[in-house]
């Protein structure tokens, strides 16, 4: 059930677009609105906050609300993937440039070192220091089991079942982050050549898996709300053979979108009815600003969905720790997990088990939650006064959002601009395999604090693409 604030935006947004209010129209005052549906002022400014930062309207100062003029396309790019048959892909070396520079969610890397370490990475590493001191006889001469250390996998089983799932540890198989997640996920249900369908805009690194593993991929587009369309999916299945559909349901990157339960109860339905396996990135879950948690797919056709999941985005980019879980699929997964890298690190899996059970993961959670949020709303004014011609949504949770510039806009010779001076973007072009689409849209995200310094980048980047908007001059 979507949230009331989500219903009003979306009543809203529908009688703009019959045309009941027209541009320059008023819409009717917050206290109206409270009224007539017997709605709180807070969830009110939600739903017209969500349509000012889509485009849709104008907040004046003493007024109220005001239409805007209909924009000449669509606030966000969509792919005309149902149209593209699907294709082997290539991935540009921006990518590669990008997460060489470790950049992909700062922009402006070497301003990280100055940032203050959460108090959960200590008691992290606490735990992991006391596993090893407390390693007995010739432990340390033997490999663990393949799925990954007991313990570890029963907590994680637990924490599932919190969310509605009915995991229990043997479905399990501890990975080396989420990324490792996503090849054993995929390389247990398809074959070289089978046809994988992906968000679009979606996750780079799936993108490259699919290229790497062999797989033709089909992008099929997303809402920067609520992500893919269950009809989108349907008619996909009635024109291609389709084996698997990679997807994130909450907080997905880049867009942040997050996928109502309607449209997750309608994809467990298509996986069930066609042998659809869904394979679900869960990374983003956890972080989560206000909403109630929604089920994961797993919880909605555990017979047909592989969760992928780390603590890289919620923990420490520096924990390679994640894990897959899948009933269907348990056994080739260890079988998979076991060929690619024999065993984890019995260690630090002990030390993180350890670290979730005393409570210090979900106190942590509490906490990066909260600045997280702050960190949205830092960015949001800084958009505001820097980019205010310039379309996003506001995102609910994760770590970033989709911003939109102008159509002429090259975000590729953006990136190569901004990168002489420091300053790293994730063009709209990393997220997509078909040439020429999101070339004027990028990634933003607020992961890290808006120091001084980050705020004079993304004033700068302002700068820069002012310049490459009058012909490639900017000013100094």
């Amino acid at each position: 059930m979507a949230f009331r604030y989500q219903r009003l935006t979306r009543a809203l947004l529908d009688d703009i677009q019959k045309g009941r209010w027209q541009a320059g129209d008023m819409l009717p005052s917050v206290r109206q609105l409270m009224q007539r549906l017997q709605l709180s002022r807070a969830t009110v400014l939600h739903a017209l906050g969500e349509l000012e930062a889509q485009g849709w309207v104008e907040a004046q100062p003493r007024r109220g609300y005001f239409v805007n003029p209909r924009p000449a396309k669509a606030p966000t790019a969509t792919p005309s993937s149902l149209e593209a048959a699907p294709r082997l892909l290539s991935i540009d070396d921006v990518v590669h440039d990008v997460m060489l520079k470790g950049a992909a969610f700062d922009l402006l890397p070497a301003e990280s070192r100055f940032d203050a370490k959460p108090p959960a990475i200590e008691l992290l590493h606490r735990a992991i220091s006391r596993a090893m001191r407390h390693t007995k006889g010739a432990q340390h001469q033997h490999y663990e089991d393949p799925a990954g250390l007991p313990e570890l996998r029963d907590t994680l089983a637990h924490r599932l079942r919190q969310q509605g799932c009915t995991s229990q540890a043997a479905d399990i198989v501890v990975t080396h982050g989420c990324q490792h997640a996503l090849l054993l996920a995929l390389k247990s249900c398809t074959q070289p050549g089978d046809v994988v369908a992906v968000e679009s805009p979606g996750y780079f690194g799936t993108l490259q898996l699919l290229q790497e593993l062999g797989l033709k991929v089909l992008e099929l587009p997303c809402d920067p709300a609520t992500g893919l369309n269950p009809a989108d999916v349907a008619k996909a299945l009635t024109q291609w053979p389709i084996t698997a559909l990679v997807l994130t349901p909450s907080f997905a990157t880049p867009t942040g979108a997050l996928m109502p339960l309607e449209a997750r109860l309608a994809l467990a339905a298509l996986a069930k009815q066609h042998r659809l396996t869904l394979i679900e990135d869960h990374i983003y879950a956890e972080l989560s600003f206000s909403s109630a948690p929604l089920p994961p797919m797993l919880a909605l056709a555990p017979e047909h969905t592989l969760l992928c999941s780390s603590f890289s985005k919620s923990l420490s980019r520096d924990l390679r720790l994640g894990y897959v879980a899948g009933p269907a699929f348990t056994k080739r997964l260890a079988q998979l997990k076991q060929i690619t890298s024999l065993a984890s690190n019995r260690l630090i899996e002990q030390g993180l088990d350890e670290f979730i059970r005393r409570g210090d993961y979900d106190r942590h959670l509490r906490r990066e939650q909260q600045s997280l949020r702050v960190q949205r709303n830092a960015l949001l004014d800084l958009l505001a006064q820097h980019f205010s011609d310039c379309h996003h949504r506001v995102p609910d949770g994760g770590l970033c959002l989709w911003l939109n510039l102008e159509p002429e806009l090259d975000t590729l010779a953006l990136y190569q601009r901004a990168r002489q001076e420091g300053i790293m973007i994730t063009p709209g072009p990393m997220f997509t395999s078909q040439q020429g689409l999101y070339r004027h849209c990028l990634r933003l995200s607020f992961a890290h604090p808006w120091s001084g310094p980050r705020r004079q980048a993304l004033a700068r980047l302002r700068v820069l693409v002012d310049g490459l908007k009058r012909g490639g001059k900017s000013e100094i």
